[in-house]
């Protein structure tokens, strides 16, 4: 047992990728409720240009997405106009991840060198 012996795993810790897979399972959560309540931005704002950034969509692109969905949740009352805004914003942004080529884990050089540290 590698915890007990005290000895490190032999495939170092991605952290992009922890990242992606809870940010993306949350963010799916959200797109895909049944009601959008505006405490439910707080539950993915933070992660938003990461998952902007994660999509190969042009810069102008994401910041559209980035606005559309900030106005999306700001307008108060909501209208049907601001939610039409927002669950195309999501669902643009839903498709834009799944698009996008996994980031590739540690390399196999970079895994060496870390194992011989």
């Amino acid at each position: 047992n590698n915890i007990s012996s005290g000895n490190r795993s032999r495939y170092p810790f991605d952290v992009n990728h922890v990242l992606d897979t809870v940010f993306t399972c949350n963010f799916i959560g959200v797109a895909c409720s049944r009601t959008l309540h505006y405490q439910f931005y707080t539950w993915y704002y933070h992660a938003l240009p990461f998952l902007l950034w994660r999509t190969n969509l042009p810069s102008v692109a994401r910041l559209f997405l980035f606005i559309g969905i900030e106005t999306g949740f700001n307008v108060f009352p909501a209208s049907a106009v601001s939610s039409a805004l927002l669950q195309s914003c999501h669902a643009v942004l839903l498709v834009a991840i799944w698009l996008a080529p996994l980031q590739p884990s540690m390399d196999v050089e970079k895994s060496a060198k870390v194992k011989e540290i």
